[in-house]
């Protein structure tokens, strides 16, 4: 979601540089810089140099409904200004310098300024807790860049969570109880946010039997086109997967969400002998975003990894560890969008769990979508709780290389959590000996500077490595 970027420049008469030619050519270099990361952009045009002028800047920014101040201290600046930028409604700050001649007289002394302002952030506004960024350099800088990038797409995930509304539909999954989180949590956090978990299972269902064969041969038309192989049980329920698709695609449009969870057992097997997988892939194919065994706090992470990667994201559990070449394998029954195997392609087959099963027969229940991811970067990315921590796990998928079980899958090795480093083993550890939830979002590409620098906006911390030990260990023996 877009924000809008507000910036204001302060200085001091006693220094000589050109403040003003230097504050015109960083708004003239934030404009493409706006354009290029698709945010919106405002600057206030006169300079700030006396806490009267700091007072009517804020004023004009707050009228702008900016959701990021940057003050850009032009020249070293006095320290009253900064108490009234940092107290500005509704927005987030960040406190700017730029660089100085290397000798002769000081001509800015800007690092200086920004030194001393986040200096009294820290220590005079202390009981505030008031959170700001700092950025160094020309507007037009890669390092710039990349650093104001990184709090753009943060801001802007932020800001499309707190105005989204999710549902959940049918409850979660019998016995699931790590899932369940106190949604008072989220609204403290999202402030904005709504939660419907009253939703139930016959509202899809009466909406699928409106559903007509003529509603659904479009979807039937693209399965031929893209050479779709399928089981035959997954062949004879095809049509009905693709009539709760429609329904669940109608439901969401109806009542506006941005995210649902689905309880996609165990009444769809009792009532049908039927896995809605594929529906869920399909639905996250399209950007619909949602989340399989009713876990509404993996569809709100789904939804902000979707606004961070600008991709279709997928719901996989953590299935098995190899220390022989250091991956990890997140799998899934079938949900997965067909974004994730764009090289392999996927088939239709049979969700097998919860069936008996006969040697050298086949016994399970369609339709899922059977698929080895791509190779590629991706990154895990789930709240945990009641919004108290997060993992934050990136690394490369393989490919089709390795053996797997059937369903959604793909080894992910080269892990870094927290953007380090950790091995296969680690990661286990952290995993179970944090009691961290059993499902896992994940979208392509790295976006571990992302979601660090969200969580710390929203004030949630991150999960920390616990080193593997052979005695026992909890939470306490993260690595601080």
């Amino acid at each position: 979601m877009r924000i809008k970027v507000g910036l204001v420049g302060t200085s001091q008469l006693s220094f000589p540089g050109p403040k003003e030619e230097t504050y015109a050519k960083i708004v003239e270099q934030m404009k493409q810089n706006a354009a290029d990361m698709q945010f919106d952009f405002v600057y206030y045009p006169k300079q700030v140099i006396v806490e009267a002028d700091a007072k009517e800047a804020v004023a004009f920014m707050e009228n702008e409904k900016i959701n990021l101040l940057l003050v850009l201290n032009i020249s070293y600046s006095a320290g009253f200004l900064v108490p009234v930028f940092y107290r500005i409604k509704n927005a987030a700050v960040g406190i700017w310098s730029i660089p100085e001649r290397k000798d002769g007289p000081v001509m800015f002394n800007s690092f200086c300024s920004n030194n001393m302002y986040q200096g009294i952030n820290d220590k005079y506004l202390r009981d505030y807790r008031i959170k700001s960024k700092w950025f160094y350099g020309f507007a037009d800088d890669a390092r710039f860049r990349r650093r104001l990038s990184v709090t753009v797409k943060a801001l802007g995930a932020i800001k499309k969570l707190k105005q989204s509304k999710v549902a959940l539909i049918g409850g979660f999954a019998p016995g699931f109880y790590d899932l369940y989180f106190d949604e008072r949590s989220v609204f403290s956090k999202l402030d904005g946010i709504s939660i419907n978990r009253l939703h139930e299972y016959d509202e899809i269902i009466k909406r699928a039997e409106k559903v007509t064969d003529n509603d659904i041969q479009i979807y039937r038309d693209e399965l031929t086109r893209e050479k779709i192989k399928m089981t035959p049980t997954a062949a004879g329920l095809c049509d009905f997967s693709l009539k709760m698709y429609i329904a669940y695609r109608r439901f969401v449009e109806e009542y506006g969400y941005d995210a649902i969870a689905i309880s996609c057992w165990p009444k769809f097997q009792d009532d049908y002998k039927y896995s809605v997988c594929s529906t869920i892939g399909m639905l996250n194919d399209d950007k619909t975003v949602a989340a399989c065994e009713g876990d509404l706090m993996s569809a709100i992470s789904m939804l902000a990894l979707q606004e961070l990667s600008g991709e279709s994201t997928i719901l996989m559990d953590f299935a098995a560890f190899d220390e022989t070449d250091e991956s990890v394998l997140m799998w899934h029954c079938g949900p997965a969008s067909k974004k994730f195997c764009r090289t392999t392609g996927y088939s239709l087959g049979e969700n097998y769990s919860g069936m008996a099963h006969e040697p050298g027969k086949i016994c399970g229940t369609g339709v899922v979508r059977d698929m080895e991811f791509d190779p590629g970067t991706a990154t895990v990315f789930r709240f945990s709780g009641d919004m108290e921590s997060y993992i934050n796990l990136s690394g490369n998928f393989i490919g089709n290389t390795k053996t797997s079980n059937c369903g959604s899958r793909g080894w992910l090795k080269d892990l870094r959590l927290n953007g380090k480093p950790i091995s296969a083993l680690n990661f286990t550890n952290t995993i179970l000996a944090g009691g961290f939830e059993h499902h896992y979002p994940i979208a392509w590409g790295d976006l571990s500077d992302e979601i660090a620098e969200m969580n710390k906006w929203l004030g949630i911390k991150p999960l920390k490595e616990i080193p593997y030990e052979n005695y026992l260990q909890d939470k306490e023996d993260q690595l601080q």
